[in-house]
């Protein structure tokens, strides 16, 4: 029981620490839930197109080299 003041302190500063050191870029074209969320959207599919782009590109090749297309 003593110790709620000190898990109540300790979840306060980490969520100061969360909601500071988070993304808030706020963009004009999006919904006030979407502004938080949507930065990291981007940057995830920024990193990924190039991984998804690179293995369309090696099923193709396998694909005419057996000469399915």
């Amino acid at each position: 029981m003593k110790y709620i003041a000190y898990y109540i302190f300790f979840s306060l500063i980490v969520l100061f620490f969360a909601y500071f050191n988070s993304l808030h870029t706020v963009e004009s074209f999006t919904p006030k839930i979407k502004e938080l969320y949507r930065p990291y959207v981007r940057k995830a599919r920024v990193f990924s197109e190039n991984f998804y782009t690179k293995q369309q590109n090696n099923i193709s090749n396998l694909f005419r080299k057996f000469g399915i297309i």
